[in-house]
């Protein structure tokens, strides 16, 4: 009996000294040190914004400001860390009770009169249902973690693919700009022409017509640069109305890397990385630890008490053990009858692990369908940038200065000369548009296998 009685009071003392027994789980220590590793990068954000983006800043330093102030990162951050405190709440045993009786007429005993009593009581979920709902709580902190981190590529895709939607900005309008004084000297040149009654007023009038076109798409454009900053603002959570400089990009140097070829490997990196589907499958596996609370829950609960008598003097003064106290160790259980409600809770924990698995499936088919189509994409605008900056781009400038000196000459009427200034305008422009393509199309499809942008490139 004083064994029991021991094992008890050590069972209560824990229970109220708050033991943390999951801070000896590998796995919640180490999301804990990632959790005060992002902390720390998150409070290093502050409310000095000069300097941030400067001329000379390149896709990495853009990034690393959104990472640092994007508001719905740090929501998810939060909620990831909010979610990994349940773990502990979890595992902890039920508050004990404790409860106190006052007699009011006292229990006369051989020893003396009973006259107040206090007891502890414990719950103790067996047989292993702390487990499982911690194993649940973490299985939810951990789906928690990777939508974060799945936060995370999305923000750098996002601010990846305005920024070189930035990028193709700046160079469709230089181009245009250009453009428009080689339509301005065409324009000199109809009208020397014109005046000297070789040429006839419907040149000029074609070439005016193509230069006032010319002037309201070149408006367009530069009217298209406060909706692709206020949308960068909005990424890297800067002031509504900041102004941001052009793109420190020069597509012409830029690295074209043909890589990411082979499919097969595309989609091992992308099952095994892939942030989004690594939450589902936790998912699936927090559904599969409620299955098995619920089939826990047949089996009942230990409760075990301790109490304490508080004994007056026996009326005779020398009757042995007289106003002794006395102690007793009670043991109770629940009994789990209603089975109806029992049988609903496991109905009802395979139902949502049937409901997850098929979300697992149906994102894993999606995924796939989105790798093999991105990747498309990515191949696609490389062989086209390629096409346009080695073959057609060269061959758009041959015809055009032939042209000219046909024009020139007499040999070539103004339409040809146009239509050849219009075709070199639209390759260049489609050449810088493949360009900024592939790299939004390749940030897309790093996003998908779970690939981090390294900021030092």
């Amino acid at each position: 009996m004083r064994n029991n009685l021991r094992y008890l009071l050590i069972i209560l003392v824990l229970v109220l000294l708050n033991v943390d027994y999951v801070q000896a789980d590998s796995s919640v220590g180490r999301r804990e040190k990632q959790i005060e590793r992002h902390e720390n990068e998150l409070e290093k954000s502050n409310d000095e914004i000069d300097g941030l983006i400067t001329e000379n800043s390149r896709l990495g330093d853009y990034i690393k400001v959104g990472l640092s102030r994007n508001p719905d990162l740090k929501a998810a951050f939060y909620e990831w860390k909010s979610s990994l405190r349940k773990v502990p709440q979890a595992f902890s045993l039920p508050d004990p009770q404790l409860s106190y009786a006052d007699y009011i007429e006292s229990v006369e005993t051989r020893v003396g009169p009973q006259n107040q009593s206090i007891s502890v009581k414990q719950k103790i979920p067996l047989p292993d249902k702390l487990w499982i709902k911690k194993n649940k709580a973490f299985r939810a902190s951990e789906a928690a973690y990777y939508r974060f981190e799945n936060k995370r590529l999305q923000l750098m895709y996002e601010i990846s693919d305005a920024y070189y939607e930035f990028a193709y900005l700046s160079k469709a309008i230089l181009v245009s700009k250009e453009n428009l004084k080689l339509l301005g000297n065409f324009e000199s040149v109809a009208q020397a022409k014109y005046s000297s009654g070789i040429a006839r007023n419907q040149d000029l009038l074609k070439v005016q017509v193509e230069l006032g076109k010319l002037e309201n798409d070149l408006y367009s454009l530069e009217d298209l640069k406060s909706a692709l900053v206020a949308r960068l603002n909005a990424l890297l959570n800067l002031p509504k109305g900041y102004s941001l400089p052009w793109p420190n990009e020069l597509f012409e140097y830029m690295d074209m890397e043909d890589g990411y070829a082979d499919m097969q490997q595309l989609i091992e990196t992308m099952n095994k990385n892939n942030p989004q589907l690594k939450a589902f499958s936790e998912v699936v596996k927090k559904e599969k630890e409620s299955l098995k609370l619920a089939k826990r829950a047949y089996f009942p609960d230990l409760t075990i008490g301790l109490t304490h008598i508080n004994t007056g003097d026996a009326l005779n003064a020398s009757m042995i053990d007289s106003g002794k106290d006395a102690q007793m160790i009670t043991f109770s259980f629940n009994v789990p009858i209603w089975f109806n409600r029992l049988n609903a809770g496991v109905d009802e924990a395979k139902s949502s692990l049937e409901a997850a698995e098929n979300n697992l499936s149906n994102f894993e088919n999606q995924l796939y369908s989105k790798l093999v189509f991105t990747h498309y994409k990515v191949r696609d605008a490389l062989r086209q940038s390629r096409l346009y900056e080695e073959a057609l781009i060269p061959k758009a400038v041959q015809t055009l200065n032939s042209t000219q000196s046909g024009y020139e000459a007499g040999n070539v009427d103004f339409l040809s000369l146009i239509d050849a200034q219009r075709m070199l305008l639209d390759f260049q422009l489609a050449y810088y548009r493949y360009h900024a393509n592939y790299h939004q199309r390749l940030m897309e499809l790093k996003t998908l296998l779970g690939e981090v942008y390294n900021s030092s490139n």
